[in-house]
């Protein structure tokens, strides 16, 4: 997983320093909204900070509706409302930045919003003060965590060599260890309009919390709108366990982007360890293209184990999978068959092996107006459906109905 954020004891001071400088309990989450550090309480404390402090963690409920008001997208000290509902107080927020990232959030309880002026100018001084320490902590606690990010992206990559060289960085730095059993998830977002919460942000919260326990066998890197969580196992992650976690991210990017956010998951899996990683990955992006080709058979999540010819054809480039690659056959059956009901005959006949009783039973029809549709359809095509090179491409032709956009005119 990507590096945790800490607090050392020079910022830990600071935060004291400044609690009792304003009288107020202050605290430091990191961009999930997880406590980081804290001060003393001065009186102030709500149910939210008791449990944060006790529990080192707030609970996922607070973290949504404290991102749901815009915290990580703001630049400066802002008032984030309290809510009696969760036990939460108001408090001015100010993220916390490091060069070209959200390190953190530091909280200033202020319920009844008395802060001066000029309280919450040295608030937002001494949260510059402390943005820079905690980024130079983490530059010293972790000093490799840019070489690791490299690493994971050429691990999962098609460069024989830079793979070799990553597994030999995990292996130097006694990261990310080897285990048999590969999967890899890879999680695209279409944010169609700004949400309160960027979506780097709601990525790395949602994949972090779906594979939280599990830093030693696995790693998370996000690249613009789209994410690629790789884990590693002794034994084969079954397919229930990766798509309860793919239901889990896909529920946790909506409460944090709006139901409007379109998200596309595809997992896959290999074996040989990070040795055959790639692959895993390959399958998970070649899934991913199934569920943004066939979103209302898919529903948001697709594995390729479960693609079966699909997994091949989607393997094309995307100037591939074009109308003009249909074979002509079914494109005239298309032109010809409005109300589709020849090509439901076909593909249902096709996928009981050309079986008439179990092709008649699966369409609750008569065998005398199955051979009609049938004769139908060989005027049509023009193809023998007793060859079996001919069902073939009929075949084929319909899995590439499914995956490719039928022309408007």
């Amino acid at each position: 997983m990507s590096s945790p954020i800490i607090a050392g004891t020079e910022v830990r001071a600071m935060v004291d320093a400044l609690a009792e400088h304003l009288g107020r309990s202050v605290v430091i989450d990191d961009p999930a909204v997880r406590l980081i550090c804290a001060s003393r309480h001065f009186g102030d404390e709500d149910d939210v900070r008791i449990r944060a402090v006790l529990q080192r963690d707030a609970g996922d409920e607070v973290g949504r509706f404290v991102l749901a008001q815009g915290a990580a997208r703001w630049h400066g000290p802002h008032v984030l409302q309290g809510n009696a509902a969760l036990g939460l107080k108001s408090r001015l927020c100010v993220p916390l930045y490091a060069p070209g990232w959200l390190i953190g959030l530091l909280m200033v309880i202020d319920a009844d919003q008395s802060l001066t002026p000029a309280e919450v100018e040295h608030i937002e001084k001494v949260s510059r003060d402390i943005a820079a320490k905690m980024y130079a902590d983490s530059l010293i606690a972790d000093p490799h965590q840019l070489e690791r990010q490299k690493s994971l992206r050429d691990l999962l990559g098609r460069d024989g060599a830079a793979r070799e060289a990553a597994i030999a960085f995990f292996d130097e730095h006694r990261d990310l260890q080897d285990a048999a059993h590969t999967a890899v998830t890879v999680v695209d977002v279409e944010a169609l309009t700004e949400s309160d919460t960027p979506t780097d942000i709601a990525l790395r919260v949602a994949l972090e919390a779906a594979g939280r326990g599990r830093s030693r066998l696995s790693g998370l890197y996000i690249a613009g709108e789209r994410a690629t969580l790789l884990q590693l196992k002794d034994r084969p992650l079954a397919s229930s366990e990766l798509g309860d976690q793919a239901r889990h991210i896909k529920s946790e990017l909506h409460r944090l982007l709006g139901s409007a956010a379109t998200t596309a998951i595809g997992i896959g899996t290999s074996t040989g360890g990070r040795s055959g990683a790639w692959l895993a990955r390959r399958r998970a992006e070649i899934a991913v293209r199934a569920v943004t080709r066939m979103p209302n058979q898919t529903e948001g999540i697709a594995f390729w184990s479960e693609l079966g010819v699909d997994a091949v054809l989607l393997d094309l480039p995307d100037d591939a999978l074009v109308w003009s690659t249909v074979p002509e056959p079914v494109r005239q059956l298309v032109e010809r068959d409005g109300a589709g009901k020849l090509l439901e005959t076909l593909r249902c006949f096709l996928e009981h092996g050309g079986s008439i009783s179990h092709t008649a039973a699966a369409l609750h029809m008569h065998r005398t107006s199955l051979y009609y549709r049938l004769d139908q359809i060989r005027t049509i095509t023009g193809v023998d459906l007793d060859d079996g090179r001919d069902r073939l491409v009929l075949h084929v032709g319909l899995h590439l109905l499914d995956l490719i956009p039928r022309p408007t005119d």
